[in-house]
């Protein structure tokens, strides 16, 4: 199982997407049923890392394998009100922490020595699909859109930068866009049909291109 801890000042969302990773319990359980240690995450974006440092700890008493991860709040500043860009930036700094941390309890841990490859190539590619890192071409799998329902969605994107409301023959549509980053803006549109809000499409902006949309349905 994965637990999840955070320690950061409430004008950022540090506190709020770090649960994102308790989802990776269900990777434990179904392909690590072996591991007889859980995993304790505590993420902190603090105002000063001076006299402090990640670390790792394994509390036998609980079997716990904590990993207490220090970042720089002013990382987090500029990106206040992006929650993408704070995501990226936890992803930055703890999958490395996390690599670096599990491989030195690799013949601390019995149970972890022969899955510790693998155990890291599936943190990898779950971060990848929560889009906390791009993925081997450098991109984020925004295609991930396609499988949320527009609840999910505002929750993994958080307020768009733009919001345009249109009747168009007596059906509901909002255009919406996101920033992602600095280089990458993520547009969407919905129609509302019984009652919910549905995809109609999608696509991703760059500075040099615009890719065509991707319609849903």
């Amino acid at each position: 199982m994965v637990k999840v801890t955070s320690d950061s000042p409430g004008f950022i969302e540090v506190g709020e997407i770090c649960y994102e990773c308790e989802a990776f319990s269900r990777i434990l359980i179904d392909k690590y049923p072996m591991l007889d240690f859980d995993l304790l995450f505590c993420f902190r974006a603090l105002y000063t890392l001076i006299g402090i440092r990640s670390h790792v700890q394994f509390y036998r008493k609980y079997r716990w394998l904590g990993f207490d991860l220090m970042m720089p709040l002013d990382d987090f500043k500029p990106y206040k009100g992006n929650k993408s860009m704070q995501r990226l930036i936890m992803g930055r700094y703890f999958f490395p922490f996390f690599c670096d941390k599990l491989r030195g309890y690799k013949k601390k841990l019995s149970t972890l020595e022969p899955v510790l490859e693998d155990l890291i190539e599936d943190m990898r590619l779950f971060l990848i699909e929560h889009l906390w890192l791009p993925d081997e071409d450098g991109c984020l799998r925004l295609s991930v859109i396609e499988n949320y329902t527009y609840e999910q969605t505002m929750t993994q994107f958080g307020p768009p930068n733009l919001k345009t409301f249109a009747d168009v023959d007596g059906v509901k549509e909002q255009d919406l866009r996101w920033d992602i980053d600095e280089n990458i803006a993520l547009s969407a549109q919905y129609k509302l049909i019984d009652r919910a809000w549905r995809l109609e499409w999608w696509k991703v902006s760059t500075p040099t291109q615009e890719a065509s949309c991707k319609k849903v349905r």
